[in-house]
């Protein structure tokens, strides 16, 4: 009828002809009935079964909805009648049943199915009775179902159908009912559907870790009892479901099905391809992160049940309304769990006084939700999460909660401040505090975040303290959009920092491959200018032997050797060729080239900069050994040709080989007059005219020959003995 439209719409129905049933059977039946209310039916606020002797009612039945007094029948195993206004409050003291009173309670009309003769066989979802009850000896079942879910109420009868249809003179069979709706459309139940549902069999390999073909699956499915076929690519299995399998919603339920068929121990255990980690919801994590602040800065943090009885947020509290916003439980078992909490400072008062004994100063806090009725919400009512701390002691400690509060305002970054932007406090009045001793307060856009102040004696007193405290309580999600914007600028610069830094890298890797480049071709050029360097070093040797050849003839020296060639003019022909000048040139060019490069590295970047300056100082320090090396070299080789010409002059006689236009000093007659017969010291010997060239004459024959190094080489020469340029300037200047 139209009636039940605003308390329970839909009805379904079948018919069990010639039931056998035995206890056991019996009992079964019972059982089935009280699971599928527990749990397809949620605790019958769903769907509620009714079960019938049909023998005992006939029909046509109605489904309608009439006012509690108006109904009038025998319960189930009750020896009277009752109204259902009077059965409301005699199953309010039953355990049983007074669970599901509210689902009704406070309608203006009860569901009830009458047959033709108006016999009540229920009063769902309360209680059928007692006239058409079962029992072993019925016959025929009539099987009701009524429900505000049709498709649970369709799913609950096919249940109930063929689990029990197999008890019937003829198995699995079932007389179908006709149920004509208030709109007067009539649809016959139950309706016994088999579904198709096309399956890939890739997909059902790689969810379990199998390599199984569809026909394997098909073997596989018909253990569950599930008929299927492979399709004709191979690929698609088509499973069809029998209305007995109403748990099969996906693919991944016939998945399940395969790999409980195909043995759960057979499969090979895998890593995962692949590793997610959810992401925390933002509200907790901001809740995580003040935790542990407060935490750390002496507070002992409390958790107390989201329950709490009527008389602790509202007579305790001194607040008479303070229920009008609560959530209460229905039907509670126990005082304490009575109302959700609509403050966290009952829940603190009470572990206060758990905990006396304990050594004063207390400091708790406790950051959890609270529950708040709101007629906006979807469920009519929204949780809120809250900060709340108290500070018990011999003294109430204001400034102390005072102080715990503007550490929780400098966390969440808010400052002290009345322009809108920050938060303050102002005076209020609150029932739960002390006159003039109460705050209320105020955060960023005036809004009103919650109190603090000195708790009422009342107060105290209502939950066994003895001694004074205080305590504040605000809600925190107003700063939650705070926190995610803060949040999203961090991540949005973090990855533009990261884009940079990646793009400064494949900048530095660029500008160090060129760089690398030029070295190659300044080494290439340095070994054509060593080759050159060798040549002009013999040059210098040949030059220098034609020298002495060219004194010994003028100061009556002797012919010792015949060159086939003009040393000279080869020697200025080999260091003026067009070759020399040439990579001469490009040597000055690519050293330029490269200290420009090495300099706008340096500005671009100074880490490569960095790693520039280490190889360099390597290479400073290479060439400082090399120099000891090349130093030991030059005076190990003056020392033997210094004792080779020794050795010679004690052998040979010596020979005026010049004269000198001057008599020299004592000093310098042992060099020049050495191994000389006589007493005239302007005879001069070779080995002066040695010295002499080598210290004076050999540099300004390079110059006047151009063997002179170019200003390039110069810049690129090696280190001195100290380890820095000869042209460096030193650090420690003053030492000089």
């Amino acid at each position: 009828l139209p009636e039940t439209e605003s308390v329970r719409p839909f009805v379904v129905a079948a018919i069990l002809r010639n039931v056998k049933l035995d206890a056991d059977a019996y009992a079964s039946f019972i059982d089935l009935q009280d699971k599928l209310h527990q749990n397809i039916c949620r605790k019958r606020t769903l769907v509620a079964i009714g079960t019938h002797d049909l023998d005992t009612v006939q029909g046509p039945f109605t489904y309608g909805a009439e006012k509690p007094d108006e109904i009038r029948f025998r319960p189930l195993n009750e020896s009277r009648e009752f109204t259902a206004k009077q059965l409301m409050v005699h199953y309010s003291g039953e355990s049983h049943l007074k669970q599901y009173l509210h689902i009704i309670a406070d309608k203006e009309r009860y569901p009830v199915i009458r047959d033709r003769n108006g016999i009540v066989l229920s009063l769902p979802p309360i209680i059928n009775g007692e006239h058409s009850k079962i029992h072993l000896g019925t016959r025929n079942i009539f099987i009701e179902a009524t429900a505000t879910d049709l498709e649970k109420a369709r799913i609950v009868l096919d249940t109930v159908v063929t689990l029990f249809s197999q008890y019937c003179e003829k198995p699995f069979t079932v007389e179908p009912v006709d149920v004509q709706n208030a709109d007067g459309t009539v649809v016959q139940y139950p309706e016994l559907k088999y579904r198709h549902e096309k399956v890939s069999v890739d997909n059902i390999n790689r969810n379990i870790g199998l390599n199984l073909m569809a026909t394997e699956m098909a073997a596989l499915l018909s253990r569950m009892s599930l008929s299927s076929f492979a399709c004709s690519d191979g690929k698609t299995l088509e499973v069809v479901i029998p209305p007995t399998r109403h748990d099969i919603l996906h693919e991944c339920d016939i998945a399940e099905d395969v790999a409980i068929a195909f043995g759960f121990n057979r499969i090979v255990r895998q890593f995962p391809r692949e590793h997610t980690v959810a992401e925390p919801f933002q509200l907790n994590k901001l809740s995580e992160l003040l935790r542990f602040d407060i935490a750390a800065a002496g507070w002992t943090e409390a958790l107390n049940f989201a329950l709490c009885s009527c008389d602790d947020i509202s007579t305790k509290m001194r607040k008479a309304n303070a229920l009008d916003s609560a959530v209460k439980i229905a039907n509670p078992k126990t005082i304490e769990f009575q109302v959700a909490r609509t403050s966290l400072l009952p829940g603190l008062f009470k572990t206060l006084a758990s905990n006396r004994d304990m050594p004063l100063p207390l400091k708790l806090f406790e950051l959890q939700d609270v529950v708040l009725k709101d007629p906006s919400s979807e469920v009519g009512a929204r949780n809120e999460r809250r900060l709340s701390a108290v500070y018990y002691s011999k003294t109430p400690g204001f400034e102390i909660i005072h102080g715990l509060l503007d550490r929780v305002m400098q966390l969440l970054g808010v400052k002290w401040t009345k322009d809108g932007s920050g938060y303050y406090l102002e005076g209020k009045d609150d029932c739960s505090y002390l006159d003039g001793r109460c705050a209320r307060v105020v955060g960023p856009g005036d809004i009103h975040l919650g109190t603090m102040g000195v708790v009422h004696p009342e107060v105290i007193t209502a939950f066994g303290l003895t001694l004074p405290l205080s305590a504040f309580e605000i809600t925190i999600e107003p700063f939650f959009d705070q926190y995610k914007r803060l949040k999203n600028e961090m991540e949005r610069k973090t990855k533009k920092l990261e884009r940079k830094k990646e793009t400064t890298a494949e900048a530095d890797r660029t500008a160090k491959r060129k760089i690398e480049r030029e070295e190659e071709r300044l080494k290439a050029t340095n070994r054509d200018m060593s080759m050159f360097k060798m040549k002009s070093m013999l040059a210098i040797g040949f030059a220098f032997t034609a020298l002495l050849s060219t004194f010994s003839s003028i100061f009556e020296g002797r012919v010792v050797a015949k060159l086939p060639f003009t040393p000279i003019s080869w020697i200025q022909g080999l260091s003026h060729s067009d070759q020399y000048k040439r990579l001469k040139n490009e040597m000055e060019r690519k050293t330029k080239k490269l200290e420009r490069k090495k300099e706008t590295t340096a500005e671009a970047d100074r880490t490569a900069k960095r790693k520039i300056e280490r190889e360099e100082e390597r290479l400073k320090a290479t060439n400082r050994d090399m120099s000891m090396f090349k130093m030991k070299s030059m005076l190990a080789i003056g020392f033997a040709f210094t004792a080779l010409l020794s050795t010679f002059s004690s052998i040979f006689e010596g020979r005026v080989v010049a004269k000198l236009p001057f008599t020299p000093i004592s000093w310098i007659q042992g060099l020049s007059h050495r191994n000389l017969i006589g007493d005239d010291y302007t005879d001069c010997s070779f080995i002066f005219l040695y010295i002499l060239c080598t210290m004076t004459i050999r540099q300004n024959l390079q110059k006047a020959l151009g063997f002179a190094p170019s200003r390039a080489m110069n810049r690129q020469s090696q280190p001195n003995l100290f380890g820095a340029p000869s042209n460096a300037t030193s650090n420690f200047s003053y030492l000089r």
